[in-house]
C-alpha cells in the first residue's frame, strides 16, 4: 500500500511551487533566488524556472536594485484556472500568509 502522508518521498501537494515562489517574494521583494529555494524546498535552479514562468505570464516583473534584483508580485491578476478565475493572485496569497479560511461566497 502506497503512503499518502505529506512526508513520503512522492507526494503529491495541494499547493504548487509557483504558489509557494510567489508567497515567498511577497514576503520579501528583494530575496534570492537561494533564499527563495531554500524556503520553497527546491533547487536554486528550479527557483529560476519558476521566476521565469512567472515574469513571462505576467505576474511578477523582475528590475534590478544596486546587485540585487527587485521583484513585484501583481497581486491583482487573476488565478490561473478556469475556476478560479474570480480570485486573484492577492487573494491566495493572503490566504496561504492568514492560515484563514476562505469566504464561503465562491459561486457554483
Amino acid at each position: 500500500m502506497k503512503s499518502t502522508s505529506p512526508e513520503s518521498e512522492h507526494a503529491w501537494r495541494f499547493v504548487t511551487n509557483h504558489a509557494h515562489v510567489l508567497e515567498c517574494i511577497h514576503a520579501d521583494p528583494s530575496a534570492r533566488l537561494r533564499d527563495i529555494a531554500d524556503d520553497v524546498g527546491i533547487t536554486e535552479r528550479t527557483a529560476a524556472v519558476i521566476v521565469k514562468d512567472l515574469e513571462q505570464a505576467g505576474y511578477l516583473t523582475k528590475s534590478r536594485d544596486g546587485r540585487r534584483n527587485r521583484y513585484e508580485v501583481h497581486g491583482e491578476l487573476p488565478l490561473r484556472h478556469a475556476r478560479h478565475r474570480h480570485r486573484t493572485v492577492g487573494d491566495l496569497i493572503r490566504f496561504l500568509e492568514s492560515g484563514e479560511t476562505p469566504s464561503a461566497s465562491v459561486p457554483r
